[in-house]
């Protein structure tokens, strides 16, 4: 019986008991390369993610496959940050300044492609801001000064903030309801992605007020502070609301009855619930004015 030990330097072959050659098992450094695919959720740096796997890619086929991998990352944040940049403007508004078919921007926002230089450049300008910024280079980690944000009754966007008007809850009802500039206390700002993706809101048309008294305890306490969607008034969405009776502002669940009745009750139990029917004297002063999307809980 013959017995050939072979021993090479690198890539080795051994054979036993037989001349029978066996393919040869390649070094670590020949091994192809393989990762995770990753979700363009969890890749929150894609230039630096790509750079980093594309080093160690070993054939075309993979680096294919992280370029592709980045790209689709990269071109959904830079969708949000354009959309959050555009704020409550129109998308046609935009579309007709820069010299695009709407849909070019509505795919830009939603990650699906990139604007050429030219374009990238006049967007920047129509949303008051720089490339670099829109490209995700700048990192706004504090918000400017308040004192830097002039009082409005409408939220005003700055970079990445949106500043919304707080209103003393008793002036605003005396004047009106959120549309008077002398009861707005402050402009606080939020950050933009919050407001514009996580709320929903894509408009100005948002205010904060601090709640008073206990009608809605436990859920609310008094002085804690609220954020009101002024466009949400049809009331169809159950939730709590803003609505001025009788010259008050008050901040009640609603709920729609059969019979065009509208509910308006309290979370404590020791306020009673009413109904404003629709064939009511309609001289009474009763308003929905908003729908309440956020509240900040106050701490005595």
């Amino acid at each position: 019986m013959k017995l050939d030990l072979h021993f090479f330097v690198g890539a080795h072959r051994i054979v036993f008991m037989d001349t029978k050659e066996i393919a040869p098992v390649p070094p670590e450094s020949a091994k192809p390369y393989s990762f995770e695919p990753a979700s363009p959720l969890s890749v929150e740096e894609p230039i630096a993610w790509y750079l980093h796997h594309a080093a160690a890619a070993a054939d075309k086929a993979g680096l294919k496959t992280v370029r592709t991998q980045a790209r689709v990352a990269f071109m959904r944040q830079f969708g949000q940050r354009c959309k959050v940049a555009r704020g409550a403007r129109e998308i046609n508004d935009v579309a007709a300044t820069v010299g695009v078919h709407r849909n070019t921007i509505w795919n830009i926002e939603r990650g699906d492609s990139l604007p050429d230089a030219f374009e990238l450049e006049v967007l920047a300008k129509e949303y008051n801001t720089t490339p670099t910024h829109l490209l995700g280079g700048e990192r706004h980690e504090k918000a400017p000064p308040i004192g830097m944000v002039p009082r409005s009754v409408q939220a005003v966007q700055v970079d990445a903030f949106v500043y919304v008007p707080l209103f003393d809850a008793r002036s605003s009802a005396a004047s009106g309801a959120f549309n008077d500039i002398d009861a707005v206390i402050a402009m606080r700002p939020f950050d933009a992605h919050f407001i514009r993706y996580e709320l929903g809101i894509s408009h100005n048309d948002i205010a904060m007020s601090v709640m008073v008294g206990v009608s809605m305890e436990p859920w609310l306490h008094s002085k804690d502070t609220l954020l009101t969607d002024l466009k949400d008034r049809d009331a169809l969405t159950e939730g709590i609301h803003v609505v001025r009776l009788d010259g008050a502002l008050l901040v009640k669940k609603l709920q729609r009855l059969p019979g065009k009745i509208l509910r308006v009750s309290s979370y404590n139990q020791a306020y009673e619930p009413f109904d404003i029917h629709s064939h009511e004297d309609t001289g009474r002063d009763f308003a929905v004015l908003g729908r309440v999307r956020w509240a900040g809980v106050a701490f005595n």
